[in-house]
């Protein structure tokens, strides 16, 4: 019923500007793009009435990894992304191109950055392989972090569709901000069109993909850091940080010049 109020909706837009759709970006007009899709100018409106449906995002039930870092806890911290995807609407590009177009009526069930960090931290406790997993806030002594980058999410419709995802994550000791490893993911899903029902199945599929990715190298990443080497590496800082403190003080040390004179 919801895509076909929205293909019924679009095809008024068609009827009523000549067969053609027109979409308004940033207060520029972009005429003939051909999207099943609405650009940001419609977004007002659908904030005042609210969406129609809402939509989330599945998470692996399983991982598949060799190894397992049950000595750690993992803070998800909150994803970054740009404007265009920090948002709850669902979108849409022209092969990946610059211009971000939205499903009109519908939205994701939060901001995308905060759905996937739930998702991404479901993923890792299904895992099973870590001792804790939370988000910022819920107050778990904390090991490393994952920081996570949103670089695309995006149904691409330019000559054949596809869902797309791309993530860039990275493991950073939580104790001294180190890095200890980062590496980019993506997944390409196709499409046999660009409605909505095309569309969720494969943003999911791709999700769930990049979602597995990085849960299998976090957790192999951090099962090669064994407790002792953690120690170690972090004693060392220590010294060094000892070294650096004892130089400074030293650099700082008021010099006091005592100056004997002659009594006339």
């Amino acid at each position: 019923m919801i895509v076909k109020d929205v293909d019924k909706r679009l095809e008024i837009m068609r009827v009523a500007n000549g067969g053609k759709l027109e979409h308004v970006l940033f207060g520029s007009t972009i005429k003939n793009l051909g999207f099943t899709a609405v650009l940001l100018s419609g977004l007002a409106g659908c904030g005042a009435s609210g969406p129609e449906a809402l939509y989330g995002l599945t998470a692996p039930s399983t991982v598949p990894v060799s190894a397992r870092a049950p000595e750690y806890q993992v803070l998800v911290a909150n994803p970054a992304a740009l404007q265009a995807l920090d948002t709850n609407n669902i979108a849409v590009t022209q092969g990946g191109g610059p211009i971000y177009s939205y499903y009109p009526r519908v939205a994701w069930t939060d901001t995308l950055p905060r759905v996937f960090q739930a998702k991404l931290i479901e993923t890792l406790e299904n895992s099973g392989s870590l001792r804790g997993v939370a988000q910022p806030g819920q107050g778990l002594l904390i090991d490393y972090q994952l920081q996570t980058t949103l670089r695309a999410f995006e149904l691409q419709v330019d000559g054949g569709d596809m869902a797309y995802v791309e993530v860039a994550a990275r493991l950073v000791d939580d104790h001294d901000g180190r890095s200890v490893g980062m590496r980019v993911f993506s997944a390409t899903v196709p499409t046999t069109g660009d409605s909505l029902t095309d569309a969720i199945p494969a943003l999911n599929a791709a999700s769930d993909s990049v979602l597995s990715q990085i849960a299998s190298w976090s957790i192999t990443t951090l099962s090669r850091i064994t407790p002792s080497q953690r120690s170690a590496q972090q004693a060392q800082l220590n010294r060094q940080q000892g070294v650096a403190k004892r130089q400074v003080a030293v650099a700082t040390t008021p010099v006091v010049l005592e100056l004997n004179g002659t009594a006339n």
